[in-house]
């Protein structure tokens, strides 16, 4: 499980585009919170590099991945 930090969502919008973009990386399952500005992934391998590249595309920053 990885929890990806966000910065730059600002409603349900922005939360479903992440969602999205993060499905698309074929993970098991994915969470993404407005009110803790986070995404969780529940996988046993996370590409970080993939996932921060496809947040970061979006427009929204990634401040941490752990």
């Amino acid at each position: 499980m990885k929890t990806v930090q966000i910065e730059g969502m600002h409603c349900q919008h922005c939360v479903a585009a992440v969602k999205g973009a993060l499905e698309k990386l074929n993970f098991q399952r994915v969470q993404v919170s407005l009110e803790n500005n986070n995404a969780v992934i529940w996988d046993d391998k996370v590409d970080e590099q993939a996932v921060r590249q496809a947040i970061e595309e979006l427009g929204f920053d990634v401040t941490a991945i752990k």
